[in-house]
Formats: C-alpha cells, structure tokens, sequence
C-alpha cells in the first residue's frame, strides 16, 4: 500500500493535516522564541538609548567605548605576557602547545613568571626522571651471562612443569 492509498482511507487524511499542522505551529513557535530572545539584548539597549537625553546618551557610548578599550588592551597583554611565556620557555628548551600555555599565562606579569618558573622546573624535573628511568634498564636475567650455570640434571628435577619448560627453553642448548 502506498502512502497515497494510505491517506485514501477514511479519516487518515484528517489525522494526518492535524499532526502536520501542529509539527509546523510548534516550529515556528520555537523560530519566535529564539529570534525573540537574540533581538531581546538589542531592543533593551535601543531603549535606554531612546530615553536617556543627549548627555545621558555621550556619558553611555563613553563607558561603553571605555570598556571595550579596556577588554582590548586586557586581550593585548595576555598575548604579550604570552608571548613572554614562550619565549621563556624557549630558552629553556621547552617546546609546549598554545593550549597549555594559555593555562600559564595570568593578568599579570609576575604571576605569568612564577608559572613558567614553576612549570619549567617541574618539567625538566619529570625529563630527568624519565630520562633516568629509561636509562637504568632491566637486570640481566640470572643463568644467561658467561657460560651456564645449571645442568641439565639439575632443570629435570624442577618439580614445577611451568617453571621447568622456562628453563629448558632458556638452556636448549643443553638438550640438543
């Protein structure tokens, strides 16, 4: 059966416009909420602008432009302290991605140094223990330096089977 032969039958074609028509008022309600609540912020500024007078207004765009003046040069110095940061971190080697960085870049110059500081030390503190790590390695396995130290008697009488195999293919020599 088609669809169209579906909507055919008796009362289909009725239910069908009524849910239709309620997925499409519900959609444009929710488009109204939403264009309502972006254009909400502009008409209440365009309304204390409408109501305040000429010098309410020049006082209003001067804290605003003051403001945004501010968050800029607050912006200008973050990029500069991180600019800093990375170069200090540069001269020690120290090669970390923006995102890191930007968690040790503060507001102020001296807090931006004592974190580079901090996390320079803390840095090569874990390089040296993992450099220090790798280059102990692992202890020579006992029986396998210079020349063999276990009969063949002697791995035949591991009662542990586990154990004996392990041993019987470390010293195959031993049974050739």
């Amino acid at each position: 059966m088609s669809f169209d032969d579906f909507l055919g039958l008796e009362g289909n074609q009725a239910e069908f416009d009524r849910r239709l028509n309620k997925a499409v008022k519900t959609a444009v309600t929710n488009a109204e909420e939403k264009w309502k609540a972006l254009t909400d912020d502009k008409l209440t500024e365009a309304e204390k602008l409408a109501k305040m007078t000429k010098e309410e207004k020049a006082e209003y765009r001067a804290k605003k432009a003051e403001k945004e003046l501010a968050d800029l040069k607050k912006m200008n110095a973050r990029t500069e302290l991180a600019k800093t940061a990375r170069k200090m971190l540069a001269d020690e080697c120290i090669n970390i991605p923006d995102e890191l960085l930007s968690n040790l870049v503060t507001d102020d110059a001296d807090g931006t140094n004592t974190a580079v500081k901090s996390f320079a030390k803390m840095y090569k503190e874990a390089v040296q223990a993992a450099v220090k790590e790798a280059i102990k390695g692992k202890p020579p396995k006992a029986g396998t330096g210079g020349g063999n130290t276990i009969t063949k008697e002697q791995i035949m009488d591991i009662k542990d089977p586990i154990e004996r195999q392990k041993m019987i293919r470390e010293n195959i020599n031993l049974f050739q």
